[in-house]
């Protein structure tokens, strides 16, 4: 097998790979304890405070958005953040075998160097 049959071979790996992969999103999910700041509540006393709320905060176009999600919700959206990390990593393998698919048709220019220049 040629290098270029083997660099296709597993390009074309990589990308199966990205079409087995579900729904995508960037961001990131946490239980977070807020304290409500009622003097009278429990969560005063408590160092925890209430909760736990499942945070997803995201970035679009340059700012924080944050939003407080069901557990449900929470689960899927790590999951679509674990699929872009997986995309992620595939995209950087896959770009590093286009640079070798690309390195690999390198032209020996030395048989140029005896040609008159027009």
């Amino acid at each position: 097998m040629s290098k270029k049959d083997e660099l296709e071979r597993k390009y074309f790996a990589l990308k199966r790979k990205i079409d087995k992969l579900g729904f995508i999103c960037t961001g990131s999910v946490m239980k977070v304890f807020k304290k409500c700041g009622n003097p009278g509540c429990r969560c005063s006393k408590d160092k925890k405070g209430h909760g736990p709320y499942n945070i997803w905060t995201r970035k679009v176009n340059s700012k924080t958005i944050t939003r407080t999600l069901t557990s449900e919700q929470a689960k899927l959206a790590q999951n679509c953040i674990d699929n872009m990390r997986k995309m992620e990593d595939i995209l950087q393998q896959m770009k590093d075998l286009s640079v070798q698919y690309i390195e690999s048709y390198k032209k020996d220019f030395s048989v140029d160097k005896n040609r008159e220049k027009v």
